[in-house]
């Protein structure tokens, strides 16, 4: 027996030491003390792995892989006790501790591929794939962008040359076109003109912007993908749209009908030029609604019984519909991808979350996951029914699916894997069940104007519908030609509808 005082040898039953007098522990003693320690360690070696599970369940790998770590280490210091130590006090606990040292290795094992990520996408997408105008037009955005005022607060609209009465007159007049009736509309426009044509002389500031846009073959987006997107023009083209609808339906009721080629196809050419170059979705759904205030202002001239067959085979010819092209979802859903990119690869170089160990963001994994929402609505607008997608897993993970479902969410075992891109995709997706509805309302209301002008020239039409019903319906006794819209009853809120003039179009009861 070795005397912890001065280190000196004793015989195994000696009680004192011989050479410091020091009072020496028995050997049952020691075995006590050290079967109470290793006892312990094991204790702190299982505590430290439960730990790590709990740990691991909130989410947080860092520490649970560190507390998995301390408890490998504490299993195997203890493991190496019992092997010293007696054959009576190890059978038992050493059975615990190689427990806790294989659990503890599963752990770690797991967390370690838990910090694995997806590969790199190849041949991603960049801005090059957004169909966009050739460089020499850029100056147009500048001129639509000279349509947008200085203050976003102003009541007045001082770039297209606006006051706030005139813009409350104006919002007056827009209010004519909510009656259901062509005829009231039109008598209310006349009643208006005065108004109408003040308006419109004020407003030259901005209807000189637009004969300059329209001169160019092209005009250019030069949106650029961030989160934050603007598009200061939209409030000031929207008014001009009203003004331009309110205006050509009134030349048309005078018979001014020169006016009526002018100006309306001036406002359709350069709707569709905007529309092939849109970048963002913003953009993208101002198109769509200036398309949607042009086919109401050409279905008024229709339904008008004093148009000339001349001026309605001139609308045949130049108001044609709308090609894939200009209702295309594509560039937006590349442009949506790539503002998604440019935000993950910000928050991946965000210090908090730059960890040597783990980090609650897989780049690339969520990247691929976004790139494959993105394609499904491209495969859907092309008409393609299979689409090869991306592996969001590592290449050592059973590739499990990961789809977002109608709610937004993502499954349960992906937000564990990647918590901070799976809340940021379900954050940034945006809803394209709604766009492409909006989207789909437009492409109705366009067929709807095809089968009433080809009905007012007397051509044969076919009511074949493109959604949501077999057929569009005409409806003479309320004067509509409509479509039951996405709840597939008739006379709900969400028809989609032209008003008509029965008469002139040569239906009846």
């Amino acid at each position: 027996m070795q005397c912890p005082e001065c280190g000196n040898e004793n015989p195994d039953d000696a009680q004192v030491c011989k050479s410091c007098s020091s009072a020496l522990a028995t050997r049952d003693t020691q075995q006590s003390k050290q079967k109470a320690k290793t006892g312990v360690m094991v204790v702190c070696a299982a505590g430290l792995a439960g730990l790590s599970c709990i740990l691991a369940i909130l989410i947080k790998p860092t520490l649970a892989f560190l507390a998995a770590l301390f408890g490998f280490c504490s299993a195997i210091a203890a493991i190496a006790k019992f092997l010293r130590s007696e054959r009576k006090a190890k059978r038992t606990t050493i059975a615990i501790g190689i427990v806790v040292l294989i659990f503890s290795s599963l752990q770690m094992l797991i967390l370690t591929y838990w910090r694995i990520d997806a590969a790199p996408i190849p041949n991603d997408y960049t801005i090059n794939d957004i169909r966009s105008a050739a460089p020499e037009y850029n100056q147009t955005y500048t001129l639509l962008n000279s349509l947008s005022d200085d203050n976003d607060d102003a009541t007045d609209a001082l770039a297209i040359g606006l006051s706030k009465e005139d813009l409350k007159n104006l919002e007056e007049i827009n209010n004519i076109f909510k009656e259901d009736d062509l005829r009231t509309i039109s008598e209310q426009l006349q009643a208006n003109a005065d108004n109408i044509l003040s308006i419109w002389q004020n407003a030259k500031k901005g209807r000189d912007v637009l004969v300059k846009l329209d001169s160019f073959p092209e005009i250019a987006d030069l949106t650029v993908p961030k989160l934050e997107i603007d598009v200061p023009f939209a409030p000031n083209l929207r008014r001009l749209a009203f003004l331009h609808r309110s205006y050509v339906c009134l030349q048309s009721s005078k018979g001014n009908h020169e006016n009526v080629i002018n100006e309306l196809t001036r406002c359709d050419s350069i709707f569709k030029k905007m529309s092939l170059n849109a970048h963002s979705l913003i953009t993208r759904l101002v198109c769509i609604a200036c398309f949607a205030i042009d086919i109401q202002t050409t279905n008024f001239i229709i339904n008008n019984p004093e148009t000339p067959h001349e001026l309605l085979w001139f609308l045949k010819q130049h108001i044609v519909p709308f090609s894939e092209e200009h209702t295309s979802l594509r560039n937006s859903m590349i442009f949506e991808y790539l503002i998604c990119k440019n935000e993950l690869t910000k928050i991946s170089n965000d210090p908090r979350l730059r960890h040597p160990i783990f980090s609650p963001l897989k780049l690339n994994s969520a990247l691929r996951l976004y790139r494959n929402i993105c394609d499904k609505w491209i495969a859907i607008e092309e008409n393609r029914t299979h689409i090869k997608e991306l592996r969001v897993w590592p290449a050592l993970y059973p590739n499990l699916p990961v789809k977002i479902d109608s709610e937004g969410k993502l499954p349960w075992y992906y937000k564990i894997y990647n918590p901070v891109g799976a809340k940021t995709i379900a954050i940034l997706t945006p809803a394209m069940d709604r766009v492409i509805s909006i989207r789909t309302r437009l492409e109705v209301h366009s067929d709807l104007l095809q089968i009433l002008l080809n009905k007012r020239l007397g051509r044969e039409v076919s009511l074949k519908a493109r959604a949501y019903s077999d057929e569009y319906i005409v409806d003479t006794e309320n004067r509509k030609i409509f479509s039951p819209g996405p709840d597939g009853r008739i006379n709900t809120k969400d028809d989609i509808k032209l008003r008509i003039n029965p008469d002139v179009l040569g239906w009846r009861n």
